[in-house]
């Protein structure tokens, strides 16, 4: 009779590889900005952008910028993005939130 051994090392490792697996699936279906043309998903949970004063631009309902996801990376993003916000998506006006080591003022929204 064969005998099974059971090793709890390796379920261990097995859960952890489910739960990256799955914290990257739900990591990946959460979008940061609209791309321009698309429709908003209903259900979305709000996100922070941020990008420099000096590329924001609206447009026929469109707010344009050097998006980013987070203050220090907007103060290296130097050329505008394609990636557009819809306005009608805003929960807060377009605030400064503070400067760049190069002077450069970053503004943030929040947004669907």
């Amino acid at each position: 009779m064969k005998r099974w051994t059971f090793c709890s090392g390796s379920t261990f490792l097995v859960a952890i590889t489910f739960a990256v697996i799955g914290c990257a699936i739900s990591g990946a279906a959460v979008s940061q900005t609209v791309e321009s043309g698309q429709q908003q998903q209903a259900g979305q949970s709000p996100s922070l952008a941020f990008c420099q004063e000096r590329f924001l631009e609206k447009d026929d309902g469109l707010l344009r910028c050097n998006w980013a996801v987070n203050f220090n990376f907007a103060c290296f993003v130097s050329y505008p993005s394609n990636k557009v916000v819809q306005v009608g998506s805003l929960l807060s006006e377009p605030e400064v939130v503070g400067e760049c080591d190069s002077g450069e003022r970053i503004i943030k929204i929040l947004h669907y």
